[in-house]
């Protein structure tokens, strides 16, 4: 999926609206919708106002939530990937943790059909080592034990896939 620049900015207002017109049309109520998800009502407020961005997780289990049709669904999630492409600042990564990072992360990989990556200056995680994972985490003022082992279990996951792929190439 390739993002135009005058797409972003713009997608996380549009996922929010979508899921809220997605939401009433279930005919349920916000605090409803928040029971069916395990979440706050007042999370799904923030979301549905574009206040706050949901991971992939989060647009995953709404959709479940309301029973979304399965033409939705393809729609939503493309929202929510090109919400989740934009840039995040470090001070927030931070808060939410970068293990919750990690697994945004793995359900984005999983979900997608190619991957390409450009990073001038760090080798990605999915071709990172052990070694260069911990190495590049190690100034980090948070725990990342989580993040290490998210990481190197999706580089782990990237190489089998490569390889079986390559096999039956």
């Amino acid at each position: 999926m390739t993002f135009e620049p005058e797409q972003l900015g713009r997608s996380t207002e549009e996922l929010a609206a979508t899921l809220k017109g997605l939401r009433k049309a279930a005919g349920l109520s916000g605090d409803r919708l928040a029971r069916r998800m395990n979440i706050s009502q007042s999370k799904v407020s923030r979301i549905e106002n574009g206040r706050v961005r949901p991971s992939l997780v989060d647009v995953e289990q709404y959709l479940r939530g309301v029973d979304a049709p399965p033409e939705a669904i393809d729609r939503v999630m493309s929202l929510a990937r090109l919400a989740n492409t934009e840039w995040r600042n470090l001070r927030s990564l931070r808060r939410a943790g970068l293990g919750t990072r990690q697994a945004e992360l793995k359900a984005l990989e999983a979900s997608s059909g190619h991957l390409r990556y450009f990073l001038l200056s760090l080798i990605t995680g999915l071709l990172a080592t052990p070694e260069y994972v911990r190495a590049s985490l190690t100034h980090s003022p948070a725990d990342t034990s989580k993040a290490v082992a998210g990481k190197l279990e999706r580089a782990s996951r990237f190489s089998m896939t490569r390889r079986n792929g390559s096999r039956s190439s």
